[in-house]
């Protein structure tokens, strides 16, 4: 939320480029691989379409939704419909292009 809030666009957004340390009471989170940013302010869509990479698990957007929602101060509902329908369209287009290289033999 931070990040976005500063208008720090992480393009490379997934679960290898992003290391999470936990604290004795806290979780600091770290990106690498930071050669893909834009800076710029993202709206709501920009922001949600920014989680697309991070994880293919419905638990796993709804829990950073009701987190995000409560930073945003949206309703939970409007925040993970968005944030999942991104996923389902991320994951749609990985999984045809997966199919297709496979087809070729690449």
């Amino acid at each position: 939320f931070t990040l976005h809030q500063k208008g720090v666009e992480f393009k490379d957004h997934s679960p290898g480029n992003t290391l999470i340390v936990k604290g004795s009471d806290d979780y600091r989170f770290y990106l690498v691989d930071l050669n893909r940013m834009n800076f710029r302010t993202l709206d709501f869509n920009a922001r949600m379409k920014n989680f697309a990479r991070l994880t293919k698990y419905k638990s796993m957007v709804e829990v950073m939704s009701v987190e995000y929602a409560k930073c945003m101060q949206l309703p939970y509902d409007k925040v993970f419909n968005a944030m999942w329908n991104e996923v389902r369209k991320f994951r749609a287009s990985f999984d045809r292009k997966r199919k297709i290289k496979k087809m070729l033999g690449l």
